[in-house]
């Protein structure tokens, strides 16, 4: 039913929160009976949905495929760019989904710049939905108090490396040392509180830029206080895949998935790869005084496949993408997406409902589809197929 792969990782994330982590479980499972036996794309709803708040962000990350050195945010035109929803759409989209409980995640760009982001994380507390934020950390002091007095359950930072690569990495001088003074603050209220909410995750991609400075991470996540430290392997492809995905993909969908331009990395060839691979397992094979985990799970022989083989399908989890079954994605513009990355839009919040659009048309037509082709293109580098 689930990739045995995930087995270990879900179970130590259970014990950090077995309500959260129950409920995931129920709706997982909904899911994938419905991958099975569902013959007209119709699926249980979400466990998750993801609210893109902005396009924009503070920073320039070297290997961001949004605003990074090859970023497709760059040709977005102005009023792309500038898109948002106001509070009241995510108010009554709130009032409709808090119904079957899906976890939320706020996300961007960067999420913090949201002009209303503390209004709106008290309106999904106020729901009793599970919360987490990704981040780039910049900006979290500021919102420190309103983060933990409302109850965010998981707050990700995204980290590169020590101080000074880290730095490097988002071209910003002195980032680190934000990330740092506003995870001081979060855990410095969590004690004032007694609370031990949010876990703060600290979530690391490996690229060519830190590869070498991975078995730093540890280090890093406890100067950080975190409860979780994620290390996730590199989303990367090449042009001729982009090119034969986007051929097939507009045929039969009318779009093509131009984000996954943003992710054409020729620098992986830079990667020493066995010494990652190496330097994973070691990892993995540590004691830390947090939950460490490698996402996606691979072993060493299927890691080093992973980064080195074009046409890598892996042996070790489902050759399937279970995602549009247990997920949605709401753009800034209120467009739906079963798929965050491939451009597909099967509805908008603005004119339809998301349960009407959750088993619309659309929606179905997609999950169809991908249950036949079992995966599309690009996908066995987008790490998403190995979540569920």
């Amino acid at each position: 039913m689930f990739p045995i792969k995930t087995f270990g990782r879900n179970i130590k994330k259970a014990l950090l929160e077995p309500g959260y982590a129950f409920n995931a479980l129920v709706k997982r499972t909904g899911a994938s009976a419905s991958y099975r036996f569902s013959k007209n794309g119709k699926a249980p709803f979400p466990e998750s949905i993801t609210f893109f708040l902005t396009y924009k962000c503070n920073l320039r990350c070297k290997m961001c495929g949004q605003w990074g050195d090859e970023g497709t945010n760059k040709s977005f035109d102005p009023a792309k760019v500038n898109a948002k929803l106001d509070i009241s759409s995510y108010i009554k989209l709130l009032d409709e989904v808090k119904t079957f409980k899906p976890h939320i995640t706020l996300f961007g760009g960067e999420p913090l710049m949201y002009y209303e982001f503390e209004q709106l994380v008290h309106e999904i507390k106020k729901r009793g939905l599970h919360l987490g934020i990704i981040t780039n950390g910049t900006l979290i002091k500021k919102h420190a108090a309103v983060i933990v007095n409302e109850g965010v359950d998981v707050v990700s930072l995204s980290v590169d490396g020590p101080a000074e690569l880290h730095d490097r990495v988002r071209n910003m001088e002195g980032a680190f040392a934000r990330i740092k003074e506003g995870a001081d603050e979060i855990t410095r209220l969590k004690v004032e509180k007694k609370t031990s909410k949010p876990v703060i995750n600290i979530v690391c991609t490996i690229s060519d830029l830190n590869y070498k400075s991975i078995r730093e991470m540890p280090a890093v996540a406890k100067e950080l206080h975190a409860g979780t430290l994620n290390l996730h392997h590199l989303i990367f492809t090449d042009c001729d895949t982009v090119e034969r995905h986007n051929k097939y993909f507009k045929g039969k969908f009318g779009v093509e998935s131009k984000d996954w331009s943003g992710f054409i990395r020729p620098a992986v060839s830079d990667i020493n790869i066995d010494r990652l691979a190496s330097d994973l397992q070691i990892l993995k094979t540590s004691n830390h005084p947090f939950l460490l985990t490698v996402y996606p799970d691979f072993s060493k022989e299927e890691t080093l496949k992973y980064y080195k083989d074009k046409e890598f399908l892996s042996a070790e989890y489902p050759k399937r993408c279970l995602s549009p079954w247990v997920v949605s994605y709401i753009c800034p513009d209120g467009g739906v997406l079963p798929c965050h990355s491939l451009g597909f839009v099967s509805g908008n919040i603005k004119t339809e409902s998301f349960k009407d659009i959750w088993n619309g048309k659309e929606m179905r037509k997609f999950r169809v589809e991908l249950k036949k082709q079992k995966h599309f293109g690009v996908c066995p580098k987008c790490t998403e197929m190995y979540r569920y």
